[in-house]
This record gives structure tokens, sequence and C-alpha cells, in this order.
């Protein structure tokens, strides 16, 4: 049992009542740990605190045994504790030791390196199309001189004597006690005798490289793509974070998008709407005819399919062509003259408008 369980309410940490199923509880631990996850909120302490709250209420309620315990200690109170006898209050260690399939840490001791994040801008054309191209890394490795132990050739160093290796230690206090980080390795369970003048003892350099990234065809904006083992360094051999790229798409000059479909705006000559007509439109690949009926509206929208965006492993999307009149500027004397014997000749009869005073 453990005593931080009387100030602790897992429930309204995973936002479920405290007769909440294992799925409803399972659904609402996935959904928070997503958005309080590290890989997403680099540099935030407070999302991290909520990611190890989260993930500590979901071990407890998750197992049936933890939990039963957990509503009993709940249950009692402080009484709970009043026999005699010592517990581990330390055992945030097994509970993320349980997460590594999930979100890639490794056994107690053992954490997946830092993921980094970069943005990529590419064009629309080049986000339907796919490509393959390079972005900048500046990311931490292994120091090669001390093999990222931090000592002179890797070999300046022995085991603490205090912890005897494991980085932790003991505080009695009472009828508990209480592990914590060693003090004299700093929890890292080895002691440097000569500190390795290439990374000052950090066991970590920085180095700048370039990464080739392939972006798949349909890509929309806000996209990331993971590329693993690109981030930082891995604890004690855990496996390298991940690089997180980012995809900025610039607007096209002419087309928008609405999922794989692309949707685009055309202007008509009022002859082309009244008499009908064959235009010439582009694509994003090629220019296509379109043929526009007699009497055409302005407004009307025309699908051509097959002609949108094709994302990898997915059927191609359509595209949309919204025709919109387009009033002739600047008529000559001699034009008006033609317009008014044509209004007068085929507009006399009754007004398209003449519902709006019904």
């Amino acid at each position: 049992m453990n005593r931080d369980w009387l100030e602790k309410d897992f429930y309204k940490v995973l936002g479920v009542s405290e007769n909440a199923s294992v799925d409803e509880i399972k659904k609402n631990y996935k959904k928070l740990a997503r958005e309080n996850h590290p890989d997403l909120n680099p540099g935030d302490p407070e999302a991290e605190k909520r990611f190890k709250d989260i993930s500590e209420a979901s071990a407890i309620l998750t197992d049936q045994k933890k939990r039963q315990e957990y509503d009993q200690v709940r249950a009692m109170g402080p009484s709970a504790f009043s026999g005699q006898g010592g517990f581990n209050v330390d055992d945030l260690g097994d509970i993320f030791g349980n997460l590594g399939d999930i979100f890639g840490f490794g056994g107690a001791g053992r954490r997946k390196g830092q993921s980094y994040q970069t943005n990529l801008t590419i064009s629309f054309v080049e986000s339907a199309s796919g490509l393959e191209t390079n972005v900048p890394l500046r990311k931490e490795v292994a120091c090669t001189d001390c093999r990222g132990n931090g000592s002179e050739n890797g070999t300046a160093y022995h085991t603490c004597n205090i912890c005897g290796g494991t980085g932790q230690t003991a505080s009695n206090q009472g009828f508990f006690s209480f592990a914590q980080p060693c003090q004299a390795c700093r929890g890292q369970g080895s002691v440097i005798d000569k500190q390795c003048k290439t990374c000052k003892a950090q066991g970590i350099v920085i180095k700048n490289e370039t990464v080739k990234v392939k972006i798949p065809a349909g890509v929309d904006n806000g996209t990331v793509i993971r590329l693993r083992g690109y981030g930082g360094p891995g604890d004690s051999g855990a496996p390298d974070g991940d690089l997180l790229v980012q995809i900025t798409v610039e607007p096209h000059k002419f087309f928008k998008r609405n999922g794989s479909d692309l949707i685009l705006e055309v202007p008509l000559l009022f002859t082309e709407a009244a008499l009908g007509s064959t235009i010439k439109i582009p694509t994003l690949e090629k220019t296509i005819s379109l043929k526009i009926p007699s009497g055409t509206p302005s407004g009307k929208t025309f699908k051509v399919k097959g002609e949108g965006i094709s994302p990898q492993g997915r059927r191609s999307g359509d595209l949309y062509v919204k025709v919109y009149l387009n009033p002739p500027q600047n008529l000559s004397r001699s034009a008006k003259k033609h317009l008014e014997k044509f209004r007068d000749q085929f507009e006399s009869g009754d007004n398209p408008r003449d519902y709006l005073n019904e």
C-alpha cells in the first residue's frame, strides 16, 4: 500500500467516476496521455507532471488488485497506516516500466531518449504528389570518446560505494521507508574519477547533421511525420528518441483543399454561360476541357471525377469546379446599346426576383 493514496484522487485525475469500468478508464487515459505526452509538449514541465500523474492513476485503476487496495485505503483514511511495519512508496518505476510498448519508455532506469521536433514547409503541389527532402538537425548524441559515461576514455569511474550502483538510497522516517536518488552519485550508480575532456563529464555532445525525410503523397497541413531514432540518446542503452517533423503546406494560388478533394473557382463570360461553351481548366498535373451547358447559372459546381489529390494507399479525390459570372467592365457605347436591345427583347418577361416581394 502507498500512503500517497490518501492525498491522490486517481478518479478525478482521469476524469471518471468511482464506478467507472476498466474500458472507460483506459479510454480517458489514452486521450489524456496523448494530450500531455512529453514528446508533444517539449520543454513543458507541467505537461510532464500531468503525464506522470495520469500514468500512475491508470496503472492503479486498471489493475483489479491495486484498485481494490486503493479504494480500501481511501475509505479507511489515515487509520489504514496505523499498524507496525514499513512499506516503500516509490513504485513509479514499476508503473512506467509497463508503458514501454505505448510511449517508448524502457524499464526502470532505462528511459527512451528525448524526442525532437522540427518544422518543414512545402508547397501545395509537393504535398499532393509527395517528395523526398532533407531537414537540418542539431541533436545530442552520446560522446564517442567516453562512450557516453562522462569519464576519460570511458574507464575512469567506479561503482558508487554508498548505493552499491543502484542509484537509490533508502530514507527511514518512522514506520515508513522512502526510496530517493543517491546524493553521492546523483542517482547515476557510478562516480567519475576523471572527467572526459570532450563532453565535460556530460556524456553527450552536440552534432549537426542532415536527415533525409520522405513525405508521402497527400499529406495535409499540420501532419506530423515521426522518424524513429533521430532524437536524443536514451539512458543506459535505452533506444534513442524520435524526430517529429511537422508539415506546413503553403496555400495554392488557385486551388483549395477539402480532404482529398480540390476546389477551383472559375469565371465565365456572360456569353459562355448563356450559350454554352467548352473551356480549358487546370488540374494539379495537366489542363483538361470542361463542357459548360447553355444557361449555366452563376455558382453552379461541376464535379471532375478523380482529378483531386491521390493520397498514398487511398483512392483519389475529385475536383469541384465552381463557376461564376464575370460581367464585362468598361462597356463601349455600342456594346451597351446591344445589351439594352437584348434586355428589351429577351428579358421583358417575369422578373426572377418577384418571389422576394410576395
